[in-house]
Order: C-alpha cells, then structure tokens, then sequence
C-alpha cells in the first residue's frame, strides 16, 4: 500500500453493453502536493479515468472494472459513497452535472454540501468566503447560479467542490467553458492547491493548465501511450503520435530547439527564435467540406442597433450595443464570461427581445416575427448541446429541422447526408445522441442546424470540449460556410481559433462592444492591455510575434515561423 492520495493499478474499464474497453491497463499514482495531467483525443478515457479516480465508477455509473484502485487507503472499487465522502472532490466539464438546480444563490449552492458533511455554521461561513475570494466571484455570491452566463456557473461549480476541502481533487476538463483569464486562474489555483499538499488529477485539453503538471499522461483509445513531464508528453514524439495537435508553445520550443524544460517559457522560446531561423512547418491539417447547397436561401446583413437589455433580475446584461454584420461575414465574438456575449446573439434569432433598440435582418426589424419564422434563416446552435436535443437517433435529430421546413422528402435526405458527413457523424447515424460524448453530442447539435442550410449560422462556444481534430473539424466547416457565401458568428473562448478563421473579431466587455478589426489589429501588440481589461489574451504565436518585432499578429506557430522563414 503506498502513501499515495490516488492509487490505480492495471485499471481497465468497459462500460455495461460496449464491446470495446474505454480503459485498458492504466497505472498511475497521484501523491500529495502532486498535479497529474491527462490528456487525449475525444474518447481515449479522459473521462472514464476521471470518474474512476473521482468514486464514481463502478457505483454511480455502471462499467465492469478490473485491477486495483486506492484513495488514500480507502478501497475506491469497494467502499460505499459515505466512506469516499469528504475524501475525493469530482469537477465536471459541464456545469449542469454539478449544481443542484434547487439553491435560489451562490452562496447556498456552495453551502449545500458543507451541510451534508455537518461542518459547524461558523465553519462553513469562512470556508465559503475563502473560496469566493479564491476563485474571483464574491460578487456572484447572491445571484442565482442558473441565472450566471456558461462560464460564471463553471466558476461557481469548482467552488462548490474546493470547498469541501477534500485531500483529492479530480477535474474533468474544468475549464471547457471558461474564458482565458478563467482558464488561467484555475491553473494558477491548482497549483496553489497542490503547494498546500492537495493532490490533483485533471483531464483536460487546455495547455495553459497541463502546464502546471508535473507528469502527464497521454492516452489514445483507453491505453496510456506516453508518459512525461508537459514538454515531453504535449510534444510532437508523445502527443502528435496520438493524434493531437502540440501547444502552439510546445511547436514553437521545439522548431526553436529548445529542450522541453523551456516549452511554455515565452520569454526563452522568443529569445531562442530570435537567434535562429527555424523552418516553418506544415500548414495544420484543414478538410475542405462540401457544404449544402438545396435551398439557397438569399444571405441578408444584420444590424444590431443600440439594443439594451435586462434580465428580470435587474441585471442590464447589453448597454446601447450596435453592431452591423455584412452577408458572406466571418465574425467571432470574444469577451469575458459574463461580458454579453451570447445575450446578443440570442437577439439575432429573436430569443430574446432589446428592452430598447432594434434587430434587422435584411432591413426588416425582427421584433413582429416569431423565433420559428426566424428559425429558417438564422441557424443557432447552444453552448450546452444538450439544450438542444431531444430525438433518440442521430439521424432523426439531423433530419428535425429540415422536415420542419416543410421540405420535400428527397431535399430532406439530401440535406442530412451532407450534415452527417460535414460534422464528421456518418458512422454514428443510428446511435443515441445521449450515448455519445460531450464533444460528439456538440457535433451532432451542430449537424442538426447545418441540415437547415441556415444562411446565417451562430455557434455559441462551438469547439467547447473538442480535441485539436474537433477543433480543426469546426473551423473547416466554418471556412466552408463562408466560402459558400453564408455568414458565420460565433462566441469563443478560443482566441487562435478565432484568429484562424475568421475575418472579423469584435471583442466586449461589460455589455458594450470596445473593440472591432481584422484579428491581426485586435491580437496586435498595441491593444494588449485593452484586451487584458476584458480578460482576453492574444493567442499564443502573437504574443511570441510581440517579442520579437511589430509583425501583425500571426494566427498560430506556423504563420509565425513561415514570417520568420521569410526573414
């Protein structure tokens, strides 16, 4: 028996009616004080190792399990919930696993299972403080959880867990819905964590928090493939031979030569490509998609025109925004959590209606026509794919909106093919979207809104949860639509994403827009601090760019090193 928080040994997993193990074989340990870092493909067992690690395989969810698995002394696969409880904390990718829908604040949300522990009132008060503090959301401490954007409801469900001081934390891709300056604060808390002797498991595919690790794993279909501190395992030897894209940073240490101790060192990585000249490498893998071209709906500008909005709660969520979008526009839409973001594209298809100002499509106001009339214009797909889908085949949930349309069978069939295809979905035609990941049941909310042929299209936080595939995937659909002169919008978090593939970044903070250019103008050097006051970061390569000369910001490492290819 070691002394380790977290103990597994010859591990595998395969859940009840699968014929394939989600894990085969994995031994890891995770000591006091420790980070361990997962990291994966969409379904390598990401997840699967997370619910292991967090209590909650075998005796939550239901999977045959093999080999040994230890918290702190505790027996994992035979203990009962109550001697796991107050040992190990679980944070999901979603925050809708994790709050209990019934708490009218934060604050009591965060208290809920301090009282089933029966920690002393006193006690609770000050643990709750502390951590409302520690995480930055004292002033979400009295609104509703359910009422705060994607990201703020996150924040609040790591709270409701670091509260319960348990010696083992275990996150499951905690920061997937959290903007860069969230992401950065929970890396930075894990580590604090881990200086007060905690031990942390965390899956994820954010960078910026596998970075704090200091081992990570990597697997590919349920078996570990590499092991090694984050420079060495987010590689090209480790990672890219599993089928992920390498950090930005990782490329741009490795093309600069430096050894993997340095790979997330900006400073040293700037300072070593400015003294050689590293050959650029490939282009990053796109796929050119064949989009739908059935219906041909006519592609209209949107005007957005001093809209305000307010949430019943008093809460003035939009102040005065006017934003004009011309049709065949590519324009993403980044800002804090929090920042408005998806409150004004829920007016563009009319789910929500401006206490003041007005909405035009075409230059007709919106606000006479029913969101179902707009449906067939402006396609919208949700951050939370599961607000969106209700049939129990992938197929038939892809073919809902096109039938709703009223078209005819064979433009029905053609429309669902071409979705299924486009979102990488064929082979997943019959199975139930519910028995798919997070990452796949986004893609299939997607596919349901592309089979509509939408000549607008709006994804709110469109490559949450995806892999580097995933992400690459996405922004091939995107390019595509707007090659086929539709107009894409899209919320994100991801700055290179944003970068890569669109035209146009609009950037808002506290429910105004403060910011509107070509991504080379907003991610320049120049505007750094401005976007460091909406909690946004340049991405990675022009933040190197910055470093070494006033290039405009390059979108990712390849731009960057073909620019100093090129001298």
């Amino acid at each position: 028996m070691t002394d380790a928080a977290l103990a597994i040994e010859g591990l595998s997993v395969r859940y009840i009616g699968r014929r394939e193990p989600a894990l085969q074989d994995v031994s890891l340990e995770v000591a006091p004080g420790e980070i361990v870092g997962v990291a994966g493909r969409t379904g390598a067992g990401k997840s699967t190792l997370a619910l292991v690690g967090g209590g909650f395989i075998p005796r939550v969810v239901r999977a045959k399990v093999d080999g040994r698995v230890h918290i702190g002394h505790v027996d994992a696969l035979a203990a009962t919930l109550p001697e796991l409880a107050g040992k190990v904390g679980i944070v999901f990718s979603s925050p809708a696993l994790q709050l209990s829908s019934s708490k009218p604040t934060v604050r009591e949300e965060l208290a809920f299972g301090l009282e089933n522990l029966a920690v002393p009132r006193a006690e609770m008060d000050a643990r709750i403080d502390s951590v409302l503090a520690r995480l930055g959301i004292g002033h979400l401490a009295e609104r509703e959880p359910l009422a705060l954007s994607g990201g703020e409801q996150q924040r609040v469900a790591i709270a409701s867990i670091l509260v319960m001081g348990t010696s083992l934390l275990v996150l499951d891709e905690p920061t997937a819905q959290l903007d860069p300056a969230g992401t950065a604060d929970v890396a930075a808390l894990l580590g604090e964590l881990a200086a007060d002797g905690r031990a942390v498991l965390v899956a994820e595919h954010a960078a910026e928090v596998l970075r704090m690790a200091g081992e990570c794993l990597v697997l590919d279909a349920g078996r570990v493939v590499g092991v090694g501190p984050p420079g060495v395992a987010l590689g090209s030897s480790i990672a890219g031979r599993a089928g992920l894209r390498p950090p930005t940073l990782v490329t741009l240490a490795e093309a600069a030569g430096l050894p993997p101790a340095a790979a997330f060192d900006e400073e040293r990585i700037a300072a070593a490509l400015r003294r050689g000249r590293p050959t650029a490498p490939p282009e990053p893998t796109t796929t050119d998609l064949s989009v739908p071209t059935v219906r041909r709906a006519p592609v209209e500008p949107i005007e957005v025109r001093d809209v305000v909005h307010r949430y019943a709660n008093g809460v003035e969520a939009l102040r005065g925004v006017s934003l004009t979008v011309a049709p065949g526009e590519a324009v993403a839409i980044v800002g804090q959590n929090g920042s408005g973001k998806t409150t004004m594209v829920k007016h563009i298809n009319g789910l929500l209606r401006p206490a003041a100002g007005r909405v035009s499509i075409g230059g007709a106001d919106i606000a006479g026509r029913s969101v179902d009339a707009i449906a067939g214009q402006v396609g919208f797909v949700f951050q939370n794919p599961d607000d969106q889908l209700f049939h129990g085949r992938v197929d038939a949930e892809v073919g809902f909106g096109p039938r709703n349309l009223r078209l005819p069978a064979d433009q029905v069939a053609a429309l669902v093919e071409a979705a299924l295809s486009l979102a990488g979905l064929v082979a997943e035609r019959q199975t139930n979207p519910y028995d798919l990941g997070f990452s796949t049941r986004k893609l299939v909310a997607l596919a349901s809104v592309l089979a509509m042929e939408p000549p607008i299209l709006v994804l709110d936080e469109p490559t949450t949860g995806q892999d580097g595939p995933g992400v690459e995937r996405v922004g091939s659909i995107v390019d595509s639509w707007q090659a086929a002169g539709r107009t894409v919008i899209a919320i994100t978090h991801d700055m290179e994403f944003a970068a890569r593939h669109f035209g146009r970044v609009v950037v808002m903070r506290d429910g105004q827009l403060v910011l509107d250019g070509p991504p080379g103008e907003v991610f320049a050097s120049d505007q750094t601090s401005l976007l460091a006051s909406t909690g946004l970061v340049p991405p990675p390569a022009a933040r190197i760019a910055a470093r070494l000369r006033p290039f405009a910001a390059p979108a990712d490492a390849a731009a960057l090193l073909r620019l100093l290819a090129a001298g």
